[in-house]
């Protein structure tokens, strides 16, 4: 019996190695997260990923990025080897970075209707894990919302091309028109930040400030003028994002959610418009408790495909398509 016993421990040991999630079962059956990291990357807590656009490292400065430069590189993992794939399309490093793949479809930033996907991603693991998360996108109407809405003058431009959850079949229940409701897990966990009026978070803002509402992964996606998209009448559109991260991650920091396994990672789905030197190398900061401070260069490159590595190890689930072969996001925890 003791033999037997340790030859399953030996066995259940080889599949963490080889990048399995080892998980256990609890009476009701249901499945229970595994209780440690992966790779040198800690057992995470809440996670909170914010994801800008169309920005490469060399648009961001001192000047148009104060809060970024001033206040959260000093205390953040600043990874400055981190690159979006060279395409030119947001859906396409969405995709990537939550599933592991992208196809033609998604380069071209089609809709729902046309390219969803039946594939594996990170929210469909995190539910078969029993472990909760949420997408929220601002300015969307409602739950679930895959259609283009807002104007940049309103200040509500929402880009569905920029919310990869309602692509996924597996999330949406494969259904993408308004004679056909999505799935109520859909409808659950793919929420809007607040209403379609500015800089409207009030919903997230309140789940952050009562700690409750929120998921073990929480991705959040700015409108098309607070990510930095358009300008919409501004002197600068990279200065927007910058202005959400200032107002919006003290807010996280503050939440009773936010706890010493927690971490905040900011990024920005692709990097500028052609004519840019080294246009797909986009600035990747990880902050909290668990951050080793410091400027992260060296090495091969890091991409979205590592994004999705280093969440999969963080929560112990099994490693997507090209998360197989990513470096990790491994040398930046203390």
């Amino acid at each position: 019996m003791v033999l037997r016993l340790r030859s399953i421990l030996v066995h259940l040991s080889t599949l963490a190695l080889l990048g399995f999630a080892v998980s256990s079962t609890s009476a009701s059956g249901a499945t229970a997260s595994p209780a440690v990291g992966r790779e040198g990357v800690p057992a995470f807590g809440h996670v909170f990923l914010i994801i800008g656009e169309n920005t490469a490292r060399g648009n961001m400065n001192p000047t148009v990025d104060p809060y970024q430069f001033g206040t959260l590189k000093p205390t953040a993992a600043w990874v400055n080897n981190y690159w979006s794939f060279r395409v030119d399309g947001s859906l396409a490093n969405y995709i990537g970075m939550t599933s592991g793949q992208y196809t033609r479809c998604e380069i071209n930033n089609s809709l729902p209707a046309k390219c969803h996907q039946n594939v594996n991603n990170v929210f469909h693991q995190m539910d078969a894990h029993n472990l909760g998360w949420k997408l929220w996108a601002e300015s969307a109407t409602g739950p679930c919302d895959f259609f283009d809405s807002g104007t940049n003058w309103n200040g509500n431009t929402y880009g569905a091309h920029h919310n990869p959850a309602v692509y996924y079949d597996n999330i949406t229940g494969g259904s993408y028109s308004e004679a056909h409701p999505p799935k109520k897990e859909c409808i659950k966990d793919v929420i809007p930040t607040g209403t379609t009026a500015p800089n409207d978070t009030s919903a997230l803002d309140s789940a952050l400030a009562s700690g409750s509402g929120l998921g073990r992964l929480n991705v959040i996606v700015p409108n098309d003028c607070e990510n930095s998209h358009d300008r919409c009448g501004q002197g600068s559109r990279y200065n927007q994002f910058d202005q959400f991260l200032q107002r919006e991650i003290p807010k996280i920091e503050a939440s009773p959610s936010f706890t010493s396994n927690s971490a905040i990672f900011v990024t920005f789905d692709e990097g500028a418009d052609p004519g840019l030197a080294h246009r797909f190398n986009i600035q990747m900061e990880v902050l909290g408790p668990l951050v080793q401070p410091g400027v992260y260069a060296g090495g091969s490159k890091w991409t979205h495909f590592s994004l999705l590595r280093t969440l999969e190890d963080g929560f112990g689930l099994r490693y997507l398509k090209g998360a197989k072969s990513a470096r990790v996001l491994g040398s930046i925890w203390r």
